[in-house]
């Protein structure tokens, strides 16, 4: 079906910075880096249905009418469409995981296509299911929670906050050049700053590469909460300050510099934005002494780092060139942690103790070091983990896992300090899980 459209907002310009920073991952990897899925219908959902919310979407948000240009070596500039027709894809009777995978097989071409797929399936002539893929260059995680809400209700008061173009504007003014200046600053710092964080050769590098994991616990985010709770804090510092004990203690690397992801929605104009803003900021832990000391350095560290995620991704590579140079090439060390869960209230909450782990996938297709994608609550979490053999062993990708739920319930069931990088603590649950092959998982998404 053809669907048509339009919207306001057209215009050209440069890559808004959070676009630009998906742009170059978009590049590095070599793929899209596809958000989205496949969701049933209820009962008496038509053709026209879709159709409708398909036309809703390309209308509402400019990012899904943005097209690329090129000209010359740079980066691309954007161009924002007021108008135009996409197709509907209806399929009789096929399988909507295949059509998912296809979707996602397909590369975007990001010059002459929409940066949006949607698809119909009926099943014996019912729509049963939808199928929405979307380029990463469309929106970042909280976008994708934005655009689902007002979709739902088919909200139609003005799309809040400011557009990628009109970022890209603030962001080439002269208080963007200052915190442009300010963010880099931070980085080039921390980064000369730090001592060697160079990593003992992997012991079991693998073909394929890449490895993701599948970490499954309600014991630890009631341990991180409680923790927490002891410490006088709110819960969010406390999984960065797990991770990086746990990282201190299977790799020996004390000071850990990990990039926190930042949504960057707590920016004026930025709350309400459908587009790519989520950037890395530079978190440096030092976890010398006890789970509280960790926790309150953690947080500290943490608040700056959020500050300071929001810049030129083009000027940062630079910088981060500069000091590999200097220091070496550890020092681009990419360690990440995404914490994508959706918060709660600071108290104790019993729940059932239950983990489970799993690898999931193997793939020589590039990707992160060492990336932890975190969603879930306060109540239950769930830890995607990549990490490449080449960095470190699956095992011990494994076991940092574990680790991070034995430190939280160390801290969360002694009022004295005792999980200490140095320490270790037994787990509610054996890390002696057997690797179960399931399914492969969603990729990664900022």
């Amino acid at each position: 079906m053809r669907v048509t459209f339009e919207g306001g907002g057209a215009g050209t310009g440069p890559l808004s910075w959070g676009q630009l920073d998906i742009w170059l991952k978009m590049t590095t990897l070599g793929h899209s880096l596809a958000m989205g899925g496949t969701r049933p219908l209820p009962p008496g959902t038509t053709t026209d249905d879709v159709a409708g919310e398909l036309q809703y979407l390309m209308s509402r948000y400019e990012s899904m009418r943005t097209r690329l240009v090129f000209a010359g070596d740079g980066p691309p500039h954007q161009v924002v469409h007021g108008a135009g027709a996409i197709d509907l894809e209806v399929l009789d009777d096929a399988d909507p995981a295949g059509v998912e995978a296809r979707f996602r097989a397909v590369p975007f071409d990001h010059v002459h296509e929409w940066p949006v797929r949607m698809a119909v399936v009926r099943t014996a002539g019912v729509c049963s299911h939808v199928v929405l893929i979307m380029s990463h260059l469309v929106m970042d995680g909280a976008g994708a929670v934005r655009m689902m809400t007002e979709t739902d209700a088919r909200t139609d008061t003005p799309v809040e906050g400011h557009s990628a173009l009109e970022q890209a504007r603030r962001q080439a003014s002269p208080a963007g050049v200052r915190q442009n200046a300010a963010s880099l600053r931070h980085w080039d710092t921390h980064l000369r700053a730090i001592p060697d964080p160079g990593l003992a050769p992997s012991r079991d590098v693998r073909t394929p590469r890449h490895w993701t994991g599948v970490l499954h616990s309600t014991v630890l985010p009631a341990a991180l909460r409680t923790a927490a709770l002891r410490a006088g804090v709110e819960p969010a510092p406390a999984l960065p300050a797990a991770f990086a004990i746990a990282f201190a203690q299977v790799t020996g690397v004390t000071v850990v510099p990990v990039r926190l992801i930042s949504s960057n929605r707590y920016r004026a104009g930025l709350a309400g934005v459908v587009a790519p803003v989520s950037q890395m900021g530079l978190c440096v832990i030092d976890t010398a002494d006890g789970f509280t000391d960790v926790l309150d350095r953690t947080r500290r560290a943490a608040l700056t780092a959020y500050k300071h995620a929001y810049y030129n991704r083009h000027d940062l590579n630079a910088v981060i060139a500069g000091v590999v140079a200097d220091r070496g090439p550890q020092f681009s060390l990419d360690v990440s942690l995404n914490d994508r869960r959706l918060g709660g209230e600071l108290q104790d909450v019993p729940r059932p103790e239950r983990s489970e782990f799993a690898w999931v996938d193997r793939s020589d297709e590039p990707s992160s070091a060492l990336f932890l994608s975190v969603d879930g609550s306060d109540e239950a979490v769930e830890i995607t983990m990549y990490v490449d053999s080449h960095l470190m062993a699956p095992s011990e990708a494994e076991a940092l896992l574990w680790a991070m739920e034995s430190i939280a319930v160390a801290a969360a069931s002694s009022s004295s300090e005792s999980s200490g990088p140095s320490e270790s603590s037994g787990s509610s649950v054996s890390p002696d899980v057997p690797h179960v092959e399931e399914a492969v998982v969603a990729p990664t998404s900022s």
